[in-house]
């Protein structure tokens, strides 16, 4: 409960015997009640997992590419190399993820449906794989190795149909920060 710890910080506590109640600690200290109830309630519609969510509109979101340089900062360890069309977090995820389908998509074949403007069935299950499947560090890595900007990610959910909630609420969260606050890879 750490916002509970800033509530007693915000409402100036005293030790006994030296209680102070003037104007100014009243309002620090309905101030202090109220931050925290703002705070309680934000928290709980977080945690919500099965509350609605709705995805931004794809324009809101960043179509730019993470560059080389962002990626050696965040991922030294990766290879140049893999990215792109050949992204290798892409190419494990669809390894294990569509180990069952017949013939297995590729990252060169996922990169593609990412972008395509009026996707077959087949190129909307291999971009819902991502949407779906991946974990947070998978969406998070694939974009930095190149393999979809925020914006065709946004796009290719909301061309999926359903996608979870809390999928929504993270896509929604996550890529639209950045572009708000100046920040660029």
């Amino acid at each position: 409960m750490r916002h509970n710890l800033t509530l007693m910080r915000l409402t100036a506590m005293h030790p006994p015997g030296r209680h102070v109640d003037t104007d100014d600690h009243r309002a620090r200290r309905a101030a202090a009640w109220a931050w925290s109830r703002e705070e309680t309630e934000r928290r709980i519609r977080a945690e919500r997992p099965d509350a609605a969510a709705e995805l931004e509109p794809p324009d809101t979101f960043s179509d730019e590419y993470a560059t080389r340089l962002f990626l050696a900062q965040i991922r030294p360890d990766a290879d140049p190399e893999a990215t792109g069309p050949r992204s290798q977090t892409v190419r494990g995820l669809l390894c294990g993820a569509c180990a069952g389908w017949r013939e297995p998509p590729t990252s060169a074949e996922f990169y593609d449906a990412m972008r395509a403007e009026n996707p077959t069935d087949r190129q909307l299950a291999v971009a819902g794989v991502l949407v779906n499947e991946a974990s947070f560090d998978e969406l998070l890595n694939a974009h930095t190795e190149g393999a979809f900007t925020w914006r065709q990610l946004a796009r290719a959910a909301g061309k999926r149909g359903y996608v979870p909630p809390g999928r929504i609420r993270w896509i929604n969260a996550f890529a639209t920060r950045p572009t708000q606050r100046g920040w660029k890879p």
